[in-house]
């Protein structure tokens, strides 16, 4: 939670949520295994949802079924056409399932974290 301009400029926080539900039936659905997630190995419907500094949802979506990724899912939302229309100097944050772009930012992780080797010497 962000207060007191701990984060300024954040609109919102982004995440997604696998709802888990019962294995849908063929008639229900044209692809039944795009509900399944291999990651939780269970079938569910990917739920994209935002919330503000004080926990309160201002945003969420039934995105796609189980087996979308995060990104697949939030770019399928209204949502995302939302973030992409942000006033100057206002973003959303989202973990690394996401992609970084100048209104949704996310962690770097891995070799995005490390001083390239040119620039290490300018430091010692």
């Amino acid at each position: 939670m962000s207060s007191h301009g701990a984060i300024k400029g954040c609109a919102a926080c982004l995440d997604g949520y696998l709802l888990q539900i019962k294995v849908p039936a063929k008639a229900e659905t044209g692809n039944v295994k795009a509900y399944f997630s291999g990651h939780y190995q269970t079938y569910g419907i990917n739920v994209q949802t935002a919330c503000d500094h004080q926990c309160r949802f201002k945003y969420a979506a039934l995105a796609a079924p189980g087996g979308a990724n995060d990104i697949a899912a939030y770019r399928k939302t209204r949502f995302n056409e939302m973030g992409q229309n942000l006033p100057i100097r206002k973003f959303v944050i989202g973990n690394n399932a996401y992609v970084c772009t100048e209104t949704l930012l996310t962690p770097f992780s891995g070799r995005e974290k490390m001083i390239p080797k040119r620039m290490h010497s300018t430091f010692t």
